[in-house]
């Protein structure tokens, strides 16, 4: 006579549960490593938040003489991937550069819209390993072009150049044109 197990069913049904999981979580773990590697950007736009939103998506940040306590979405608006161009400058403290940034068709749209509907707030320059520079959104922004007045050194111009065209590169030759004369 065969002894029966009185719970057979139910044991069957949570080792199928527990290879399922274990099996989901292993792919899991192979999937991410098989995946990119992580892009470290060079720039990345971030909005200001507001401090009762959640902290996991928002990071502090003291600006200003006085070190006031912003608050920056952690998730950033903008990246490299957004850019078209920039234009260097030297900025008016002397020490440090600015510069201006034109994004691409795709963004310009969003860059607009988030200007209109978050004027008063800030929008934050994270460069590589400068701190954070920022700038007040007093306008909706049209054509597209985001500028951060001090705050970067000439390493950080040097890496904008490596990865982004500088202006000059898209603009067409300066100078009178003729044409020839007819034959």
């Amino acid at each position: 006579m065969t002894r029966r197990m009185p719970h057979a069913p139910a044991v069957l049904a949570t080792l199928r549960r527990v290879i399922l999981v274990l099996t989901l979580l292993a792919s899991v773990l192979f999937c991410s490593g098989a995946g990119k590697k992580y892009k470290l950007y060079l720039v990345t736009f971030h909005l200001e938040a507001e401090k009762t939103d959640n902290p996991k998506m928002i990071t502090p940040v003291k600006l200003g003489r006085e070190h006031r306590q912003y608050f920056f979405n952690k998730i950033p608006t903008f990246t490299d991937h957004d850019i078209q161009w920039f234009f260097p400058f030297t900025s008016d403290d002397g020490v440090s550069y600015g510069a201006a940034f034109k994004l691409k068709d795709h963004a310009l749209t969003e860059l607009k819209a988030i200007t209109l509907t978050n004027q008063g707030k800030l929008l934050g320059l994270r460069c590589s390993d400068a701190p954070l520079e920022a700038v007040l959104i007093d306008r909706p922004i049209t054509d597209g072009v985001v500028v951060v007045w001090n705050g970067l050194q000439q390493r950080h111009l040097q890496e904008f150049r490596k990865r982004f065209p500088h202006v000059d590169d898209l603009a067409p030759p300066s100078g009178p044109e003729f044409n020839l004369p007819g034959r």
